[in-house]
């Protein structure tokens, strides 16, 4: 179990008073926890965890190297932190970094660079130059967390020389790391211009403009800026891959992207969801991101990311509501879901510890999946752990279709709960169906009782059926009394009961979840 600790008991509060919803349902049995599966082992997967703010020191990391390997996750994103390498004019200092990526490295975690934020040293802030002054007096370290990594503060409207120190950074931290990370992504969220992270003197850029001229604006000086930062990396190293970020892709950000003609210079567009309901618009979202930038024949770009994504369990800028683990888990493994479907190769979980001294007030937020002080586990991080096992050699698999009734759809009768996410996956080549309710994520659902129909292989039978609960990390057996194939379904399978809940349940065969296939320890 992660950090020696034992998933929370049914029952618990952390629950949120939500009962396990196959528990005592007739037909299904408690067959065995799910066995997880250690990053060490992971060959193919899309699930990444964050480790960001590091280069503001808000959280120990070496406590968590070994936990976020047990977990089964492959990519771990990291912020680079020019202020915390640069203290000195063309001076260097890697060390923190190397102890991080190399930690990462040994157990087969596959670390990616966020290289973002600004240096006093070439984009200074006379304010924010003033509170290092003051915390340096009292012998303390800038609460602020925004100040205390120049947040935001962007080499571009810095002049040539602060673009030049900013490309000579990249150049050395490149070289410094070649061979252990080839992923670098150009700053953090610069779209969020009415908020801290594309900056210029401590203030917003464009202010005195009409709203979408300055985003468009914006939008072209971050795709300027991340061409020249692109092109010097890749004069030390041409095979890196090169990402943009979005924080939101409803915005005209994209649009700016495919009329300067970005993806000539980038081969991944990362963007961030934080959509209450993690399936709102997502497959929309990035079937947009692919016919707007994804056809131009001989552009670099090729891939999609999910690069940030997560659920507070304490109040805090984002506007949740109903702040518990509970949510928490429940967030993480339909976020994951939806990503494996939209097709993206990494889906990135917003991030592994809370993080201390985060918020301007010198507050912590609670985005992470591990408490901090002390560290533990928390519900969210047994609920990433069972659905990275899912994950892990998982592959979208459209050919294969389960559909989800009423068990008398014929009757007149209310089809609203059924209305569900319902998809076929592949996991060791064995059919894997998924289904769940996309409800509001803050409303409880009361398990609903379903007829299920797959179609798939005709060949293919269950021999050992069974039903995972990847939140709570329970297998349950099918009974074969269950299952059935009428006259009526013309070849296709039945299964009927089944309930489903607000969180995705995992139909297969017990053969399925065998790992020795295609992992080699």
């Amino acid at each position: 179990m992660l950090m020696n600790q034992p998933i929370p008991e049914e029952g618990n509060a952390i629950y949120a008073c939500t009962l396990d919803p196959l528990k005592g349902l007739s037909g299904y049995t408690f067959l065995e926890k799910l066995q997880p599966v250690n990053s060490r082992a992971v060959k193919q997967t899309i699930a990444g965890l964050g480790m960001e703010t590091l280069d503001r020191e808000t959280f120990d990391p070496a406590p968590l190297y070994d936990p976020i390997a047990e977990t089964g996750c492959k990519y771990i994103r990291l912020q680079t932190g020019w202020l915390r390498s640069e203290k000195e004019p063309g001076k260097y200092d890697f060390t923190w970094l190397d102890d991080i990526v190399d930690n990462l490295l040994e157990r087969n975690l596959v670390p990616w660079f966020s290289a973002s934020f600004g240096n006093p040293l070439y984009t200074p802030v006379p304010e924010w130059d003033a509170e290092f002054a003051r915390c340096k007096a009292l012998g303390i370290r800038v609460p602020n967390g925004m100040i205390r990594g120049y947040i935001g503060e962007t080499p571009f409207y810095h002049g040539e020389a602060a673009m030049a120190a900013w490309c000579h950074y990249l150049q050395a931290m490149a070289t410094h790391f070649a061979g252990r990370v080839n992923i670098y992504e150009i700053w953090n969220e610069p779209d969020l211009i009415l908020a801290s992270f594309w900056r210029h003197n401590g203030k917003h850029v464009y202010a005195d403009k009409p709203d979408v001229e300055r985003f468009c604006q914006c939008a072209r000086d971050y795709a300027a800026f991340t061409r020249q930062s692109a092109r010097a990396l890749r004069e030390v190293n041409p095979n890196l891959q090169i990402a943009a970020d979005l924080s939101n892709t409803r915005n005209v950000y994209p649009q700016i992207f495919a009329e300067e003609h970005l993806d000539d210079d980038i081969d991944i567009l990362t963007y961030h969801n934080y959509s209450n309901t993690p399936e709102s618009f997502s497959l929309q979202r990035t079937e947009a991101l692919r016919a707007m930038l994804f056809n131009r024949p001989g552009a670099r770009l090729k891939e999609l990311w999910q690069g940030e994504s997560g659920r507070a369990t304490k109040p805090h800028h984002g506007g949740f509501n109903v702040c518990t683990e509970y949510n928490m888990a429940k967030f993480i493994v339909r976020r994951l879901y939806t990503d494996a479907v939209s097709g993206v190769k990494v889906s990135s979980i917003f991030t592994a510890s809370e993080l201390n001294q985060y918020y301007p007030d010198g507050s912590t937020q609670e985005f992470g999946i591990f408490k901090a002080d002390p560290c533990r586990p928390k519900l969210g991080a047994f609920a990433f752990q069972g659905m990275c096992k899912m994950l892990s050699g998982l592959t979208y698999a459209p050919q294969d279709q389960i559909a989800v009734g009423t068990p008398h759809g014929g009757l007149l009768a209310s089809r609203l709960n059924y209305q569900v996410m319902a998809h076929a996956f592949r996991r060791n080549g064995i059919p894997v169906f998924g289904i769940y309710l996309p409800e509001n994520l803050e409303i409880g659902v009361v398990p609903t009782p379903a007829e299920v129909v797959i179609n798939t292989d005709y060949a293919f039978d269950f021999s050992a059926p069974v039903v995972v609960d990847p939140l709570r990390q329970n297998v349950y057996a099918i009974s074969k009394e269950l299952i059935s194939r009428p006259t009526w379904a013309y070849g296709a399978i039945v299964l009927n009961p089944f309930h489903f809940t607000d969180y995705p349940l995992f139909i297969t065969d017990r053969k399925a979840l065998e790992d020795s296939s295609f992992i080699h320890l």
